[in-house]
């Protein structure tokens, strides 16, 4: 039975009456913690050196059934302080190797609009030689073509295949 009353005790203590709708006040808490996501900006803990009470220890009690509690990070405010510095302040070389490869990348990027604009005049040169000698071929085929139909007309027995 101790575990049924440990649920209730829970249950009483996270600030739901016995009064109200146990449905509205989880709304009401999960609409409040959500605004406190979007409005917190992670910078509290920078501002204040200390641990807000949200994010103090929750080791007072069983959780998940295990009654030590374990930690993912510093437990001491300045090793906090200390540990978002580190992660907030970009080293030097990774700053000068970003620098770096932006002005790389902007000078791969000119270059390559200006091998497309040469391979574009390069390619309307081609094509307009390509047309040039359809057209001279094209020319040579026509009057080939109006040559051997009139030798073929000239032929003895023309108006006996019926090409005249």
């Amino acid at each position: 039975m101790d575990d049924f009353d440990m649920l209730n005790a829970s249950a009483a203590g996270n600030g739901v009456g016995s009064d109200e709708d146990p449905a509205a006040a989880f709304l009401a808490q999960q609409e409040s913690e959500i605004a406190g996501i979007e409005n917190d900006e992670g910078f509290s803990i920078l501002d204040s050196g200390e641990v807000p009470s949200s994010l103090g220890d929750s080791s007072d009690g069983a959780v998940n059934g295990d009654l030590h509690g374990e930690s993912n990070g510093p437990s001491d405010a300045y090793a906090a302080i200390s540990s978002a510095d580190r992660l907030q302040a970009e080293p030097e070389s990774l700053r000068k190797w970003r620098e770096e490869q932006s002005e790389r990348l902007q000078l791969l990027d000119e270059n390559s609009i200006k091998q497309e604009s040469e391979w574009k005049e390069k390619a309307k040169v081609e094509l307009e030689e390509w047309h040039a000698r359809q057209d001279e071929q094209l020319e040579k085929t026509k009057t080939n073509n109006r040559v051997l139909d009139e030798d073929f007309y000239k032929q003895p027995f023309s108006e006996l295949i019926g090409y005249v």
